[in-house]
Parts: structure tokens; C-alpha cells; sequence
């Protein structure tokens, strides 16, 4: 932090740098090594790495509360094996397992309660408990309201009795205990249980600190045996949300950096998939909905459908360009055509979790930093010499040697880097999309571009005059929309320009006639974002529409039995219309 410190001074001095020019944004990023080897640095850098980005949230007046912070690591055997040792148990060599959660602090008899839905549940799905530890903290660190809402922060440690299950298998059976788990606590109005992380993998460490305060914190993380191969780590801003601790981020698959713009339709779309959800994969779906849980943020609701695909056996690459996708349909004479057709079926598959977003993310397999397909969000990396990556929302974060700089840059609207963390290899943007798409590659053959199939011609109006304009009328049109919206429109095939103010009043206190759709408005974000120009909006954005494809989202190998059909834009010309009608 001095070292920062000295460098903006000299920044402010030089004229380099004016505190007037901060923008406030989310702080994430990630450290990995590139060779699939665990270490201690990747962990120090990335604490130091959150330490870099702690402007980027916002402080309380005691000067001590954050917004919330945290990082997500591999976990340490060796230290949890000799936690598991002092209360007088042997840890064989089967995988160790370790949930970091949250327990109402001063609520004792509910701290009971949590700790009995957590063994029950555990034991029913064949578990070993050794037992529970209270995680060492400091709280003089924190500040008043941080300190007031802060949580009991315990860990349980356990294995699955049966040794078979493992990998990918045990991290299912995890997840669907802890599903189970927070079902039983809501059921039960078990208020401030939460469950940061539960896994053979990886653990979280977080809270309503400021970023520097970390590793003070949590005095853990200053174990020399807390190695890893990548460490993720997230300085909140909060925007949409109030600050608590569970909302702290990173979450148990990504840190986000944004605001979903389309989140209701997001919840309500994916309730309707909820409906459609099988799986041999898992014991019973009714313990993973819903998908979403109420009162999550934006981000908290991002993270869960991510995660569900992951655990369904989707790799994080494939899941980030299914929720965040690629500007691709206006690309065709630009891309390969594999991937045209990858973005086309992952496009018709689930909608887009649209909005700015920067995102580290990661499945115990991959893990990857990645951006909105407007690149409103930035994301800079760095590979060196010393194998390793880093990539996060701003450059210099961590005090690197030049010479051993291999590459450097920032990912571009939509774009991926990513490491797979056994194999230890770099995949690029383009390394990625190829890989997935080679994978995919036979799942487009259920897709129908009704657009080519059904083309206009021999369009021929249906109502002319008065009959015309009684409809009009009906539907709520006026003078002012004919002449200043739909004549330009039609003249021109252009959007009409013109102040965006509405002095009308709202429709359910008009005293005059309102058409229906009057009474629904569009919600938009909290945030103010960049805007967005013409010229990037027709590259990036799109009216594509499709339909029939509300299939299973956990078996992409049967999506769905029947095709699903595409257009280009969801207005029909009547000719359209009429064979549309003789077609379905």
C-alpha cells in the first residue's frame, strides 16, 4: 500500500494523474499459475492485488467499513489436516472437504440450530463430520457497522465416507447438500446463515472490510501453508445493493465487476427453465430450486445460474459465452464460421445476463477473466516469465519486473483469457472459442432461421383509411407518434431522434384513456454507464429472437426434442405473418 501510495504521489506530481478523473467501479481480477503448480506467491499476490483496487470501493464514515471484500483460493490440506488432527481425528487420504460459513452471532440458540441442518444433512448424504472450528479474526480492524453486523464465522470440516466419490461427482453431491442445507435454514427463518463456500476445491474468505484489511482479518490467510494455483479476488462497490457481509463477493464461481441491466427477465426466464430441469446427476431437483433465491443482488443471482451450469458439467468458458455472450450476428464475414455457430446455438439456448460486466470466474477446473460483449468494463492481463497470470481491472496492481513480462494487453469486448489449472496452459481468446467450439459443434443442427426459410414478398397492406386509422386510434396511436416516431422510421429505417422527457401522467392517474401497454415501464439499472454510440450499437447489439427452446439447460446433449427457430428481428411483416400461421 505504501508503495501505491508513493507511486500516485509522484503520478499527482508529474500531472499524470487527477483525483477529479476517478470513476468508481468494482475491483476484481485473479492470479494463476500458468504451470498447474501450487505456491505460496500466487496467494501473496493476490492479496496484494486486492490491496491495489481498494479505491474502487466505497468507505463508510468510520473509515473503517467497506463495501465488502475477499479472495478465492484452492484449499490448504496440509493446514485443515492438522486443524482436523487437534480435535483428536485422523484425516485419511480420501478429499477433504471444508464449508466457510456464516452463523447468526448473537443468536446462540440459532447458531445451534444452523450447526444441527448442516450435520443432518451432511450425515444423510453419507458424510463424516470431524468437527467445527471457529475462524481466528480481528476485529479491531473493522469498523463500527461492520462490527455490529459482523456474523459468527465458523468452518466445518468432513470427507465423504465413500472414497469413489470424488472429483467432479463429490463437488456435486456437495452442492446439492448445501442447496438442501439453505433450504432447511430459510424454512426454518434462520436470518444471517449463510454458506460462503462448501467444497473439496476451493475457499472463500470475505467480508465488510476495507481490502487492506484482509489477511488482518483473517489471520489464515498469513499461514505459509496457504498455497494455491489461482487466487480470485473482488473489492466491492456497492450500486444496486446495500453492503452486508454474504453479499460480499468473490461468490462461490465468479466476481463480477457490473450491473445486469436485464435482471427481472433473467429471474423470471430462469424460473420457467426450472420447469424443464432433469437430471441422473443428481439425487433430487426440487433441493436446487429455485436456481435464484429471493433477495440476491445482481451479481449473487449471476453467480448462481453459472455455478449451476459448472456443476451440471458445463466448463466456465462455455457458461460465460451462454450468459454473456459475444457480439457475433452482425459478424459473419469476421468470424469463423464454427464460431457463428457456437454463439448461434449458445444464443438460442438461454437469454443473455446483459449489461457492462467484467468477470473472474472459475469452475476448479478453468479459471478465466472475461468482458460484456461491449467491453464497458475493463479487464488488463499480464504473463510472465515466472509462470504466471494476472489479469484484473487495472494495470500495475502487483509491483512487476518488466523484463519478465512475456505479453500484456486488455481483452476486448467480449473476449476471454483463461488457464486450465491441472494442465497449467494459457488458453487465449481465440484458443477458448476454438476449443468450444470444436466441442459443440454438433449442436446446431435443431436451429431454424425462419428469416431465410420465410422471406418477405408480396407484401400488401391489410387496412387503409379510416378503418386504418380507427386502429390506430384504438391502440393508443397519435398525431405526434405518426409524424415524429413511425414516419421516420418508415421513411428513413432509422430511429427517431428526440428529447426522452414525458410530461404525460403516469396511466394509472390519467383521467383519459390508456392503452394497456401504457401501464408497464421498462426498468433500467442504478447505475449511469458510458453511453453507447451508433456506430458500436450496430455492431454490438441485436433484435435476433427465438422460441421453442425452453429445454433442459443440464443435458445440452438433448436441449430439446423440437427445433428451435430464429428471426432476425421480432417484427413480422404481414406476409411473414400469413405463412407463419400455415407453417406452425
Amino acid at each position: 500500500m505504501n508503495i501505491y501510495k508513493k507511486n500516485l504521489n509522484q503520478l499527482k506530481q508529474n500531472f499524470v494523474y487527477n483525483e477529479t478523473m476517478e470513476h468508481d467501479a468494482c475491483g476484481v481480477g485473479l492470479v494463476a499459475s500458468t504451470e498447474g503448480v501450487k505456491s505460496r506467491k500466487v496467494v501473496e499476490y493476490g492479496i496484494q492485488a486486492l490491496k491495489a483496487v481498494w479505491h474502487r470501493g466505497a468507505i463508510d464514515a468510520d473509515g473503517k467499513t467497506g463495501d465488502g471484500a475477499g479472495i478465492h483460493i484452492e484449499i490448504p490440506k496440509d493446514f485443515f489436516i492438522e486443524k482436523i488432527e487437534i480435535t483428536g481425528h485422523r484425516h485419511d487420504d480420501s478429499d477433504l472437504c471444508v464449508g466457510m460459513i456464516f452463523l447468526p452471532r448473537n443468536d446462540y440458540q440459532g447458531q445451534e440450530q444452523c450447526r444441527i441442518i448442516v450435520e443432518s444433512e451432511l450425515t444423510k448424504k453419507n458424510f463424516n463430520i470431524y468437527g467445527w472450528r471457529q475462524v481466528p479474526v480481528n476485529p479491531s480492524v473493522l469498523g463500527e457497522k461492520a462490527e455490529n453486523t459482523r456474523p459468527e464465522i465458523t468452518q466445518v470440516l468432513f470427507k465423504h465416507n465413500d472414497k469413489k466419490v470424488i472429483g467432479k461427482n463429490l463437488e456435486r453431491v456437495l452442492y446439492e447438500t448445501r442447496r438442501k442445507i439453505e433450504k432447511e435454514a430459510l424454512n426454518n427463518q434462520l436470518n444471517g446463515f449463510y454458506i460462503c463456500s462448501f467444497s473439496s476445491k476451493s475457499i472463500i474468505y470475505k467480508g465488510m472490510f476495507l481490502a487492506e484489511a484482509l489477511s488482518d482479518f483473517y489471520t489464515d490467510l498469513k499461514d505459509e501453508r496457504f498455497i494455491s494455483r489461482f487466487a480470485i479476488f473482488h473489492q466491492r462497490f456497492s450500486t444496486n445493493t446495500a453492503p452486508s457481509w454474504d453479499l460480499a463477493q468473490p461468490f462461490r464461481a465468479i466476481a463480477h465487476n457490473g450491473e445486469i441491466n436485464t435482471l427481472k427477465g433473467n429471474i423470471n426466464w430462469m424460473k420457467v427453465h426450472e420447469q424443464e430441469m432433469h437430471s441422473p446427476l443428481f439425487d433430487d431437483m426440487e433441493n436446487l430450486k429455485p436456481v435464484i433465491p429471493s433477495g440476491n443482488s445482481d451479481s449473487a443471482s449471476l453467480d448462481n445460474v453459472f455455478e449451476l451450469l459448472n456443476i451440471s458439467g458445463q466448463p466456465a468458458p462455455l457458461a460465460k459465452l451462454l450468459l454473456i455472450p459475444d457480439a457475433w450476428s452482425k459478424k459473419s464475414k469476421v468470424l469463423p464460421k464454427d464460431h457463428l455457430q457456437l454463439f448461434n446455438f449458445l444464443n438460442s439456448t438461454m437469454e443473455p445476463w446483459d449489461g457492462p460486466a467484467a468477470i473472474a470466474a472459475t469452475d476448479n477446473e478453468w479459471v478465466i477473466a472475461a468482458t460484456d460483449r461491449n467491453g464497458l468494463r475493463p479487464m488488463r492481463y499480464t504473463v510472465t516469465r515466472d509462470r504466471l497470470l494476472f489479469a484484473g481491472s487495472e494495470t500495475g496492481m502487483v509491483d512487476l519486473n518488466e523484463k519478465k513480462i512475456v505479453t500484456k494487453g486488455r481483452l476486448g469486448p467480449g473476449e476471454i483469457i483463461g488457464v486450465r489449472i491441472e494442465k497449467g496452459k494459457v488458453f487465449t481468446n481465440s484458443n477458448i472459442k476454438n476449443y468450444l467450439a470444436k466441442e459443440y459443434k454438433h449442436f446446431n443442427n435443431q436451429i431454424i432461421d425462419l428469416d431465410k426459410k420465410f422471406p418477405i414478398e408480396n407484401e400488401k397492406n391489410i387496412f387503409l383509411n379510416e378503418e386504418l386509422r380507427t386502429r390506430q386510434h384504438c391502440f393508443g396511436y397519435s398525431l405526434e407518434d405518426l409524424e415524429l416516431i413511425l414516419h421516420p422510421m418508415a421513411e428513413d429505417a432509422k430511429e427517431a431522434t428526440g428529447s426522452m422527457g414525458d410530461d404525460t401522467p403516469l396511466a394509472v392517474l390519467s383521467d383519459k384513456y390508456r392503452p394497456l401497454y401504457h401501464y408497464f415501464r421498462q426498468n433500467f439499472s442504478q447505475v449511469t454507464n458510458p453511453p453507447i454510440d451508433s456506430l458500436r450499437e450496430n455492431k454490438v447489439m441485436s433484435l435476433k429472437t427465438r422460441f421453442g427452446n425452453l429445454g433442459n439447460i443440464l443435458d445440452f446433449d438433448n436441449l430439446t426434442e423440437e427445433n428451435i427457430y430464429v428471426l432476425d428481428s421480432p417484427v413480422l411483416s404481414n406476409s411473414q405473418f400469413d405463412k407463419f400461421i400455415d407453417f406452425f
